[in-house]
């Protein structure tokens, strides 16, 4: 991803909430058909020794199980908020009309690889993981829990599904917020991603300055 070094994501407070507000991520493949990306719900967890550890599942017949090999090199894109920025809302715009139109968005791209895993107790493990983690966010009264469904219907819907582990060998995060622009404009494009309810790149943006 190209990256200068003043829009590099090197706060890993900023990245975990990215990953954790935007878990719906792209993981682009490479099989027999050339490239391949699906959309997947996935939880990235942050081992102690410093590395990463991306989980998911797919369906069985997903390409990416039927074409894609244990080890082979994966990239997972996940995307935050993002904003097209007009040169209106820059104060110096005035005075030089050296502007032009942008766009801010904050990303964070994992290269790793993959292996799958098949084994009812890991896939109840990860199941149950995303579970709790998205009952939670929505605010349910009484969240749903896997054995609230019936046993048969479960062991039915676990053989039609496989999991997906990816050990991450690279991290790639960017916040594109005018980080090069003059504080003045910096400020007033700020206060307009509030005015447009583009919170969450607000609250990236506040961060900086």
């Amino acid at each position: 991803m190209y990256t200068p070094e003043h829009f590099k994501e090197k706060n890993i407070n900023e990245i975990k909430k990215i990953l954790n507000t935007f878990p719906l991520a792209t993981i682009v493949t490479s099989g027999n058909q050339g490239f391949s990306a699906n959309h997947i719900p996935f939880i990235c967890e942050f081992n102690l020794d410093g590395t990463q550890t991306i989980l998911g599942h797919i369906a069985r017949q997903n390409e990416i199980f039927q074409e894609t090999t244990n080890g082979s090199q994966v990239l997972v894109v996940f995307k935050a908020e993002d904003s097209y920025i007009s040169p209106n809302w820059y104060p110096t715009n005035k005075t030089t009309h050296e502007v032009v139109p942008t766009w801010n968005y904050q990303a964070v791209h994992f290269h790793g690889k993959i292996s799958f895993f098949e084994d009812k107790k890991s896939l109840l493990s990860i199941l149950g993981k995303l579970t709790k983690i998205h009952e939670k966010k929505i605010g349910e009264n009484k969240p749903w829990k896997i054995k609230d469904a019936p046993k048969d219907y479960m062991e039915k819907k676990l053989s039609g599904i496989v999991g997906i582990k990816i050990d991450v060998t690279r991290c790639e995060a960017k916040s594109k917020l005018n980080q090069n622009k003059e504080d003045i404009d910096f400020v007033s494009v700020k206060k307009k991603m509030l005015q447009l309810k583009k919170e969450i790149l607000y609250s990236a943006m506040n961060k900086i300055k």
